[in-house]
């Protein structure tokens, strides 16, 4: 295999490039398409391995590949409401939790629940 090693990579007319940093830290790390009700599994996936159900609208998405550090940013969504991490120790290099609540702030658990990862 080859390896590629270049400064830059623009489009055709010369504009609009990027640099091989912004293309790392640009891209996602990460992310997951589950089923958190009734037998909770994941969908789809890229760089996620498996899955914990820690109850009614939590579970925990272990990487596939650790991050190489807990300052990367996830983000998620049910359709109503949900956010990922929210406790200290929430995000780790090996993994993330995604909450689900409804509008009320009551935790649930949704059919069809999405995360993404940004980071290193």
């Amino acid at each position: 295999m080859s390896t590629l090693k270049v400064n830059q990579i623009q489009d055709a007319s010369g504009s609009n490039g990027s640099t091989a940093e912004q293309i790392q830290q640009g891209r996602a790390k990460a992310w997951v398409r589950f089923n958190g009700s009734g037998t909770v599994s994941i969908t789809d996936s890229f760089n996620v391995s498996s899955m914990t159900d820690h109850g009614t609208g939590s579970y925990e998405h272990h990487f596939t590949t650790n991050m190489a550090n807990a300052n990367y940013v996830a983000m998620a969504n049910a359709g109503r409401f949900a956010h990922c991490g929210g406790s200290a120790g929430s995000y780790t290099t090996s993994s993330f939790r995604v909450a689900v609540a409804n509008l009320q702030g009551n935790a649930e658990n949704r059919s069809v629940i999405h995360a993404i990862v940004f980071g290193d």
